[in-house]
This record gives structure tokens, C-alpha cells and sequence, in this order.
């Protein structure tokens, strides 16, 4: 007989609200933003909205980190509590934030084989879209071992793409990886993000204009459809509804088919990149 199996995510993950509305096995460890001499956890003291308003009046950049140990420990004690007798863990990037190694220490706190955290390389919608894909695969009956072994191959396949209208955020918050050559080298450059197999950000187009940079990107989604047996697609914005409804009707035109999942990214990813941000991901399986 197939054991509960529940799910447990960092904030930055950003699954699909409605994804978290439709399962209820799934928790999220908020992480912390310290804003205008604040404390917040991310996405539970503070929306989107009132994050952004509060990052155009603040007089220096807001800082981010990780979750303690202790409150990914308290989400899976709540968990298991709640009668499920395995865990996934699923986390954003580990070469972008320390929060997977949290909860690789929170899991030691349980028996062996009932906790289980992988690192997706990535982050946002491309961290959070993975969770949906092991809660359908959990909804389907699939033993513990299966949804860890095929979130671990989707993991390998799936890619991350952001556009972001300035570097300012990512430069200050210090985790730019390959990015950094952009910084300062050319004015007004609009790039596209992504994400390497370690999980470290690259710039994977530069562009002189924010439509040839959105162009770039549906092209290189379009080829990532074309190349993948099955897949599921996402699209995020960060206080720009305009421009990712946008999206995912150009993105509807190349693929034939709707986009899977449309949402926001969390207040702990926007102190990165700033207002504008544009996500799109292709989960691969």
C-alpha cells in the first residue's frame, strides 16, 4: 500500500497558487525579507503589492535569507503530525541560496528514507513547478521512490528563463553569477536569464529592447516545447501583468496550446529583480 506522501517547498519556489489551493499536502517555509527597518516572512506578512510599494520608497535595497532549520523542521513535524509518513523536499537553486542545505539538515532530525530533499537548479516558477509535477505524480498513486526518481530526471530536462529590465537588484543582491560581465558594460541592455545545470545564473540573450528580448524568449520556449515528448509550461511577472498576459498568449500561439500555470513571483525574489520581471519555464518529463 502506498504511503502519505506530502510535500515541503521554500517560498522562492513559487508553486502555482492554485496548485496549492487544489493540495493541501503540500507546505511552504516562508523566507525572511528585511525591508525598511521590517522583518517579514515572505509571502505571509507581506503581498507582492506591498512589497513593491514599499521598495520605491525604501531608502536602501532590501536583504533576503534563508529559513532557520528550526522552521523547516516545525513544517515537516506539522506534516508528519498530520498523519503523512514521507517527505519531499523541494528547494531553489543551492548555488543561489543556503535554503537547501536547511532543509538537508532539517531532514536529519527524521528517520532515514522517510524525508527526501532535492535541489532543482533553479528558481521561482522553474523551483515551483517541479512541486506540481510530484504532487500529480503523488495524486496518481505513485510510490515515494518513483516521484523522487521522476522529479529527479524532470529536474535534469526543465529550464528557467527570466527577463529583467535592469540588473540594479541582481547586482546588489550579490548572487549574479555569470551574469556579472553585463553589469556596467552596456546601457540599457535588456537580458534574458537563465539558469545552468549547477543551477547558477547566465545570461542566455542580450537584447537592445524589451520586445526583441520577449522575442528571444519565446523562440527559445518554442524550441524547448519542439524538443520535449511532454511538457508543461509557466509563465511568472513581478508587478508587470501587462506584459506576462503578453506572454502567454505569444507563447499560446507557438505551442498550440494555453500555458499551464500564470502567477507572480514571491516578494523574496522581487528583492532581486526589481520590479518588471518577466519568467517563463518549460518542465520537461
Amino acid at each position: 500500500m502506498t504511503k502519505k506522501i506530502a510535500i515541503v517547498v521554500d517560498s522562492g519556489s513559487d508553486v502555482p497558487q492554485s496548485v496549492l489551493d487544489e493540495n493541501k499536502n503540500i507546505a511552504v517555509v516562508p523566507l525572511n525579507i528585511t525591508m525598511n527597518g521590517h522583518n517579514y516572512l515572505d509571502a505571509v506578512d507581506i503581498t507582492p503589492d506591498e512589497f513593491y510599494s514599499g521598495l520605491a520608497t525604501a531608502e536602501t535595497l532590501p536583504q533576503t535569507s534563508s529559513p532557520s532549520p528550526q522552521a523547516a523542521k516545525e513544517a515537516m513535524d506539522r506534516l508528519f503530525a498530520a498523519g503523512y509518513q514521507q517527505i519531499l523536499g523541494i528547494t531553489i537553486s543551492s548555488a543561489l541560496s543556503v535554503t537547501n542545505n536547511v532543509f538537508q539538515l532539517a531532514a536529519q532530525d527524521f528517520p532515514a528514507d522517510t524525508v527526501t530533499i532535492l535541489d532543482t537548479k533553479s528558481i521561482g516558477i522553474g523551483s515551483g513547478i517541479q512541486a506540481a509535477y510530484a504532487a500529480s505524480l503523488i495524486n496518481a498513486g505513485e510510490s515515494f521512490q518513483d516521484v523522487i526518481a521522476k522529479v529527479r530526471a524532470s529536474i535534469v530536462k526543465s529550464r528557467i528563463y527570466f527577463y529583467v529590465p535592469t540588473l540594479k537588484y541582481l547586482s546588489a543582491g550579490g548572487r549574479i553569477g555569470r551574469v556579472a560581465g553585463l553589469v556596467g558594460s552596456v546601457l540599457h541592455i535588456k537580458p534574458v536569464i537563465s539558469c545552468d545545470p549547477e543551477g547558477v545564473y547566465y545570461p542566455l540573450f542580450k537584447a537592445r529592447s524589451e520586445d526583441k528580448a520577449i522575442r528571444k524568449l519565446v523562440e527559445q520556449v518554442k524550441t524547448d516545447c519542439l524538443n520535449s515528448a511532454h511538457y508543461r509550461l509557466g509563465v511568472v511577472h513581478g508587478q508587470n501583468p501587462a506584459l506576462v498576459k503578453k506572454l502567454a498568449e505569444k507563447l499560446r500561439e507557438v505551442t498550440g496550446r494555453p500555458v499551464d500555470f500564470i502567477g507572480e513571483i514571491s516578494p523574496s525574489l522581487g528583492v532581486h529583480t526589481g520590479p518588471g520581471l518577466i519568467g517563463a519555464t518549460v518542465q520537461s518529463y
